[in-house]
């Protein structure tokens, strides 16, 4: 059976003396919030320790996981993600460089 992952990648730097905020305000806000998002079975953050062969300079990468395509739909267009963006925008500030999206979906179709 097939699920999907909606994958988030700040890819770039945070701004200086911001990394303890940055880091708090995913994991202890940002993350339970999502986590309650319709459609959405978990929410976490990965952060980078150990890099290897040259990746892009990924601060943050955040996973949701979905039971089908059509959760991750639902999800996009509620009025709780919305709501969410404020803490999103809250994130951004602290963040100098790209923010985007790959959905992937897992398992044997």
């Amino acid at each position: 059976m097939t699920h999907w992952i909606r994958s988030a990648f700040w890819i770039g730097a945070l701004k200086p003396g911001t990394e303890a905020r940055f880091r708090q305000h995913l994991d202890t806000a940002l993350m339970p919030a999502m986590a309650t998002l319709p459609g959405v079975r978990s929410a976490r953050a990965l952060w980078p320790r150990v890099r290897e062969d040259s990746p892009p300079e990924i601060v943050c990468q955040v996973l949701v996981e979905f039971a089908s395509r059509a959760d991750v739909d639902r999800m996009l267009v509620s009025p709780e993600r919305a709501a969410l963006r404020p803490m999103v925008l809250e994130a951004k500030a602290m963040f100098d460089g790209q923010f985007s999206h790959i959905d992937y979906e897992v398992g044997q179709p």
